[in-house]
């Protein structure tokens, strides 16, 4: 299930995150790796779980939509592809990188739509929903 994480969401109220402007990364999980958005804060919390083989990536292109329809606020940026890459994932999180994992916030994990993806010498692409990568809702 794809989630937010608490810290991402402290700091987008706290202005420390920047969307657009800050460097945000994506990094494939092993699927093995279950969300805790509790208590994982930082990259450095689950670097440990990503997956062997796949890299990190930078987003590109990032954009924050009003979407007044829907009353809601989307996040997008261009697909995301590596390769030749070997490894296995079902999700992938995204953070913004400070420079130090320790420091580094968790902003959310999304699950695959295609499930768990085995990728052998091969190009990785996640193609991002044209809606948006996710929204924060306002009530």
């Amino acid at each position: 299930m794809s989630t937010l994480f608490l810290k991402g969401e402290e700091q987008f109220g706290l202005g420390e995150i920047d969307w657009v402007d800050d460097d945000i990364k994506l990094t494939y999980m092993s699927t093995s790796y279950t969300p805790d958005v509790d208590t994982e804060n930082f990259y450095a919390d689950i670097s440990a779980s990503a997956a062997s083989g796949l890299s990190v990536e930078t987003l590109a292109n990032k954009t924050a939509t009003i979407d007044t329809a829907n009353n809601r606020v989307a996040y997008d940026a261009d697909d995301a592809a590596q390769g030749p890459v070997s490894g296995m994932t079902n999700k992938y999180v995204l953070w913004k990188d400070t420079g130090s994992p320790t420091t580094s916030p968790l902003i959310a994990c999304i699950d695959l739509t295609d499930g768990t993806v085995n990728v052998v010498a091969s190009t990785l692409t996640t193609t991002f929903n044209a809606a948006g990568i996710f929204a924060r809702n306002v009530a």
